[in-house]
């Protein structure tokens, strides 16, 4: 799974692939407490929630997550449906805010009086919280819960130090969304599986027109990191070190600002106060495509309709598909006071009957194999068969520590590149000082 995020499903936001966010299920980060921040902040976290019933109410478990609209609510509520599925007696509250202050507010929250049980994180988000939050691996041996029954990428992406932290419930690849209408009146064929950058930049311009753009930028520094990684490209080390001098890192990014700015198949990013313009746009048949991750499928298919939503891989420019997986999982605070309770609820969202009902209510690809079927039979063959590509052609891709940080800087400055106050590499200067690299 790449940086790109809000996973969000619903409107929401998942972002950086390493970063994902939710609204609508997308990808965009609006916190800017570092790494260094958010540890300071959940200091004495594991002792400053003495009381007994911390994280519960009663036998039912309490969750903290991203719940920013109707269709988010739905979505929680259709895991805890799936998984009474599989344990008839679960019962599991959430709240929260909107997925673009939730990991702002999380710190306040693990150290707060009503501290939750369960919290949500995104790939990429595992490391500044992890110290609030109980390793599972003992936990899910006790239940007789497999962990090898997870995507194993998004497994990697919830461990730290060894240790699982957190269980996912999808894994879901970025993909290329597009409007079979307006591809369909441009006289451009449906995208295949080998797609090229060439491929993608024509079929841009001849959809560019009637006051429709042929595509739709979105914001974030994840923006770029989701082209970089269809090409097997990163900026960030294995050791989660972030190199906003990158050649690449600049390239791709100085190509986002031209398809604006030169060849005029997009509208340049303006300041936009943490609103999803791409979304937005492409919803409304103002873009005939933009890239999100599958996690937004069924919000695509009610704006512009399941007939006209196309599904393509992410174009390369050598043609290879080439897959980032993303997804969220749930893990356990360490200030829960029932935390083989807060596991056993966590088991049953993520249980082969949860994940099968959510996929075929909500189109989300599901974090185990055995579900995979039930979310193919809902989207149909052309998503699958794009899904199946990207996945058996997927590479882990290492998030930055300070991704927030980086993220929220790169959001606030990146609108001068497309307007032609800063160039592409005074922007990146500017992020780099401002996250004092």
């Amino acid at each position: 799974m790449i940086t790109p995020k809000a996973k969000v499903h619903g409107r929401t936001g998942r972002a950086d692939r390493q970063c994902r966010i939710s609204r609508r299920g997308r990808t965009v980060v609006a916190a800017t407490l570092s790494v260094g921040l958010v540890a300071a902040a959940l200091a004495g976290c594991a002792g400053g929630n003495n009381s007994s019933s911390s994280g519960m109410d009663g036998k039912t478990v309490k969750m903290f997550t991203w719940v920013g609209s109707s269709d988010e609510h739905a979505q929680w509520q259709s895991y805890i449906d799936g998984g009474k599925l599989d344990d008839p007696s679960l019962s599991v509250s959430f709240s929260g805010p909107a997925i673009g202050s939730y990991y702002t507010k999380l710190p306040t929250e693990l150290k707060g009086s009503s501290a939750p049980c369960i919290i949500t994180l995104q790939n990429g988000q595992l490391a500044p919280y992890a110290s609030a939050l109980v390793p599972l691996d003992s936990y899910a041996k006790s239940a007789g819960v497999s962990i090898s029954s997870y995507d194993p990428s998004m497994i990697k992406q919830l461990s730290q130090g060894g240790k699982v932290y957190a269980l996912p419930y999808d894994a879901e690849p970025m993909v290329l969304y597009y409007n079979k209408k307006l591809f369909a009146a441009a006289g451009v064929p449906d995208p295949s599986t080998n797609w090229t950058t060439s491929d993608f930049l024509a079929a841009a311009k001849a959809t560019t027109k009637n006051g429709v753009y042929g595509f739709a930028i979105g914001q974030a520094i994840g923006a770029v990191g989701t082209w970089m990684a269809a090409n097997g490209e990163s900026y960030i080390s294995n050791a989660g070190k972030s190199d906003l001098s990158s050649a690449t890192l600049k390239s791709r990014f100085q190509w986002l600002v031209d398809l604006a700015t030169k060849y005029k198949v997009a509208t340049p990013l303006e300041a936009s106060g943490g609103t999803f313009p791409d979304i937005d746009k492409f919803g409304s048949g103002q873009a005939a495509m933009f890239l999100n991750g599958t996690w937004d499928f069924l919000h695509e298919s009610q704006q512009i309709g399941k007939d006209n939503l196309g599904v393509a891989t992410i174009p390369s420019d050598n043609g290879k598909p080439f897959g980032s997986i993303a997804g969220t999982g749930y893990a356990v605070t360490k200030t829960c006071s029932d935390k083989t309770a807060a596991f056993k609820a966590i088991a049953a969202m993520t249980s082969a009957k949860s994940q099968q009902f959510v996929a075929k209510s909500r189109s989300q690809v599901p974090a185990r194999a055995d579900s995979l079927a039930a979310w193919q039979s809902s989207v149909g063959a052309q998503p699958a068969a794009v899904v199946k590509a990207l996945t058996e052609h997927s590479q882990n891709l290492p998030a930055a520590t300070n991704a927030n940080q980086i993220n929220t800087l790169f959001t606030q400055y990146e609108v001068d590149a497309f307007s032609g106050k800063s160039s592409v590499s005074e922007v990146l200067q500017q992020v780099a000082a401002g996250a004092g690299q």
